[in-house]
């Protein structure tokens, strides 16, 4: 496996996983990939999932890739201006685990959630990788998941702390997922959001 050739047919990917590796070269070569990546070739993002150096990389694209999720909770309320802070961590829900990573192109952050609300993500075109598109939530499944996870957010006290622009906000597109949630205490903090959303907006 030649760098040259690994380059041509690699050129356009976003992260390249070992499989991409297998299918067009048979098989993995751990030793020269291991060399590459001293040689700043090759950077690795994750165990199995490398980046080409001087390729231009979505970053939004790369967090789908890492962890199969859709960006989510503070970094998706900052992308749609619902929180007044710039969010340096991009935030995703999983249905596979809870993980942190940290790697030459950022930090990333996964929460892991009941595959049965998995669910309340559009898919937005990549403004780098052609015909390629990013899984995040929409507002409303957004601001659903930080409260799902947060457990200091209880009352209207807490909601407030956020200063929450919800000028856009649709209450009922937050109430549709309350029927998938079981835990008790998880179900009462999305409760009292839900009575403080219908008393703001």
């Amino acid at each position: 496996m030649r760098y040259l050739d690994f380059l041509e047919e690699f050129k356009d990917f976003n992260a390249i996983f070992y499989q991409n590796i297998k299918n067009i070269f048979g098989k993995v070569n751990a030793s020269q990939l291991s060399e590459w990546r001293k040689q700043k070739k090759i950077i690795s993002v994750k165990k199995g999932i490398i980046i080409l150096p001087n390729s231009k990389i979505d970053i939004l694209l790369l967090s789908n890739e890492l962890n199969y999720s859709y960006i989510s909770l503070e970094y998706a309320l900052s992308y749609y201006q619902i929180i007044p802070d710039i969010a340096q961590v991009i935030t995703s829900v999983s249905k596979d685990r809870n993980e942190k990573i940290t790697n030459e192109v950022g930090n990333f952050q996964y929460r892991k959630i009941n595959s049965d609300l998995f669910m309340g993500f559009v898919l937005i075109p990549s403004n780098i990788k052609n015909n390629r598109y990013i899984r995040i939530a929409e507002p409303e499944k957004a601001l659903f998941d930080l409260v799902y996870f947060r457990s200091d957010l209880k009352d209207e006290k807490d909601f407030s702390s956020l200063r929450l622009n919800l000028e856009k906000i649709k209450v009922k597109k937050v109430e549709v997922y309350l029927p998938f949630v079981n835990a008790p205490q998880i179900k009462k903090r999305l409760n009292n959001f839900i009575k403080y959303l219908h008393a703001s907006i």
